[in-house]
Order: structure tokens, then C-alpha cells, then sequence
């Protein structure tokens, strides 16, 4: 009875270790496991830099950056035991976790003076990710207000110029626009009548204010791959820049009607001049010591 008794135990023993590793196998880090290949093949293809520099990629964790490439496709449901395997469970769903995802490791230096940053791709969570290249990259702050104005300027086409072709409205969502000075008459002609323009004048001599400094006016534009067409969103800013740009009116023109209303005395600031210039990355020429190096991976690569 006693060695059974001591049998039963051992036995306990064993299935408890057993269950330990089961559940330990079962929650698997993809996350710590990406970032820990990022980390081994950034230290492999980075000695040209400084040890210190090394140091910092080799003792700090690095930020996550992504971006989906394409969404996950739900297989049809099969019967039990014939698939679909990849999946973690017999339920077919749409679980974002499998999303195919662009992934980027960065380590931002802060003796260097740019950051390192491992590219890959892998799913949402990061199961199956691998590494493709290295780059040295500044990253500078976004043009916002050009961003902004962008964005205002699609979305005031989208919705006050509903006869715009859809190759059009493509062209436009899809593509960067010409920014230039122009005078297109933005004002309603009821006022612009003497009486108001006088009480204006009045308002001002008497109290001083109401007499607002004139807008500046700026068009974004976009040519039509449909007839050459230049489509046109005519705003104001405060200045000669596109912080605070807001869209009045939305046209489309031939090219030399557009060139007859551009102001050439005038030149739009573009760039946001509080904070940006975009995104540099260093070249070969930049820094001679260091090749990018790029490699073209097989996708999809699946990692259990």
C-alpha cells in the first residue's frame, strides 16, 4: 500500500509537470520572440557603428511601428479535423491577429544623431515576423499643415462636387497636389456692394476694429488622368503658408485658364515652418560606412 501510495504521488507529480509545460508551450510571446530576432539582426548587420551606439540596441527595447499590407482571409469552414490547421481553433473567424502587417523595430539612437530600424513583415501579433534589411533613418516630424490642408481639400471635393469622374476623385485621394498663389474671385457678389463695403469702412474709422487683413488666397491642385483637366480647391490662410488653410470653392479648369488666375509675384511656404521638413534616410553618401542592405523575403512565411 505504501508504494502504491507513492506511486499515486510521483504520477501526480508527473501530470502537473506535464500540464506546466502544455500551458507554458501554449502562451507563446510572439511580440518578445519578433522583437528578439529584430534585436539579434540588427547587432549582426550594424558594426559599423560605435559599441555605445550598440549598447543601446542591445540593452533597451525598441519602438513598434506597422502598418497593415492586407487583412486576413477567413477560409470556409471544413469539416472537423481536415482543417483549416493555421488557425489556433475549429471556429472559423475573422480574427485580426492574423492580419498580414508591414513591421518596423526602431532604436533611436540618441548619441547618433538617426535611428536604426529593422523592417519585416508577420501577422498582427507577430507571429511569423522575420527581418528583411536594416536602415539608418532621421525621422522629422510630418508636413502637417500641408497634411491638413490635404485632407480638407479631399474632403470638401468628395462632398460639394459630386459631378467630379471617379478616376478624378481617385486622382485626388491617391496623389499629392500643386500648391500655388492664384486671384479667383471667391467673394458673393451681393457683397461687394458699395453701401456694405462703405459700412465697413465706417465700423472701422469709428471703433477701430471690424476691418479684418485680407485672407490669402492658395489653390491645391491636381491635373484629371481623364482630359488633362486641372482640378482645383481654391482656400484662404492666414498667410502666405497653409496653416489654417480652409477650402472656399472647388472648379475644374483648362490648364490655361488656371495659368491666367495664378498670382506669380506671390510664392506659397509649403513647409510647415513650426516644425518639419518630412523624412530623410541616410544614403551610402551620407554615411560611406554603411550600405543598406535589402533583401526580397518569400511571403507568406508562417512561424508557429
Amino acid at each position: 500500500m505504501k508504494l502504491s501510495s507513492i506511486g499515486i504521488k510521483l504520477l501526480f507529480f508527473f501530470v502537473s509537470v506535464l500540464l506546466l509545460f502544455l500551458s507554458a508551450a501554449c502562451g507563446i510571446d510572439y511580440r518578445l520572440n519578433a522583437v528578439e530576432r529584430a534585436r539579434a539582426y540588427a547587432l549582426k548587420n550594424t558594426k559599423d557603428l560605435s559599441e555605445t551606439d550598440r549598447d543601446f540596441i542591445r540593452y533597451n527595447d525598441p519602438e513598434i511601428m506597422s502598418n497593415l499590407i492586407f487583412k486576413s482571409k477567413v477560409p470556409e469552414k471544413e469539416d472537423l479535423g481536415t482543417g483549416p490547421n493555421r488557425f489556433d481553433s475549429y471556429e472559423v473567424e475573422n480574427n485580426p491577429n492574423y492580419d498580414y502587417m508591414h513591421t518596423a523595430f526602431v532604436w533611436h539612437l540618441p548619441k547618433a544623431g538617426f535611428s536604426v530600424l529593422v523592417d519585416g513583415a508577420g501577422e498582427r501579433d507577430l507571429r511569423g515576423w522575420d527581418p528583411d534589411c536594416v536602415i539608418y533613418k532621421k525621422f522629422i516630424p510630418e508636413n502637417t499643415a500641408f497634411a491638413a490642408a490635404r485632407i480638407r481639400a479631399v474632403t470638401f471635393l468628395v462632398n460639394f462636387f459630386p459631378e467630379l469622374d471617379f478616376a478624378d476623385v481617385n486622382r485626388v485621394r491617391f496623389s499629392e497636389p500643386m500648391v500655388l498663389p492664384t486671384n479667383f474671385s471667391l467673394e458673393n457678389p451681393e457683397e461687394q456692394t458699395r453701401e456694405k463695403q462703405m459700412k465697413k469702412w465706417m465700423d472701422y474709422i469709428r471703433t477701430g476694429e471690424g476691418l479684418a487683413q485680407k485672407p490669402v488666397q492658395i489653390s491645391l491642385v491636381w491635373t484629371s488622368p481623364v482630359n488633362g483637366d486641372k482640378i482645383i480647391v481654391c482656400g484662404t490662410a492666414p498667410r502666405e503658408n497653409l496653416i489654417g488653410w480652409t477650402p472656399v470653392k472647388a472648379f475644374l479648369l483648362k490648364p490655361q485658364e488656371l495659368e491666367s488666375a495664378v498670382v506669380k509675384q506671390r510664392k506659397v511656404e509649403i513647409q510647415d515652418p513650426r516644425n518639419e521638413k518630412g523624412e530623410q534616410i541616410i544614403t551610402p553618401e551620407l554615411n560611406p560606412r554603411k550600405t543598406i542592405q535589402m533583401q526580397v523575403p518569400t511571403r507568406p512565411k508562417i512561424r508557429r
